[in-house]
């Protein structure tokens, strides 16, 4: 198990909250992840970003949606100029794969941002896992009362 997947476990099992972890063959494109076998239409992405007073945001949103960079940074509250995607080598300190971040953080001050789409799905969703070749199953409101994390509408 990869660090960045420990980090995550630690806080579900902690939680007690049900998930399944899949493993499977590399997807690194949306093309690639949508051969998988799980449903498309339930797919997280989670994006990480950064502002001043927030080192590290992590966004989950439908793999479908995009960010509105308006409402992310009224929700963090700060200047739409100030909010910045989280560069490869910070994303690399932290243990983060593009592609494959869990929409759970163990670090301490690492707020996590749900799209309220997300949440309203009753359905398990399918997030990253800390590598391209793992995906998280988890019921949603499961990600809601995790610590830190904040359900507020971020995506278009």
């Amino acid at each position: 198990m990869s660090a960045g997947t420990a980090g995550w476990r630690e806080v579900l099992d902690a939680d007690g909250g049900a998930y399944t972890l899949h493993e499977h063959t590399a997807a690194h494109t949306v093309a690639e992840r949508q051969t998988l076998p799980f449903p498309w239409s339930r797919a997280v992405k989670t994006l990480a970003f950064t502002a001043p007073n927030v080192p590290l945001l992590l966004v989950a949103l439908w793999a479908s949606d995009r960010v509105d960079f308006n409402r992310l940074s009224d929700a963090i509250g700060v200047r739409r100029a100030d909010v910045r995607t989280a560069g490869t080598a910070l994303l690399g300190t932290e243990g983060l794969v593009p592609g494959g971040i869990a929409p759970v953080s163990h670090r301490p001050g690492v707020p996590i941002l749900i799209d309220t789409a997300v949440i309203n799905c009753r359905h398990p969703v399918f997030c990253g896992a800390g590598s391209a070749d793992r995906t998280l199953q988890i019921q949603a409101d499961v990600l809601a009362r995790l610590p830190r994390a904040r359900v507020v509408q971020v995506r278009r």
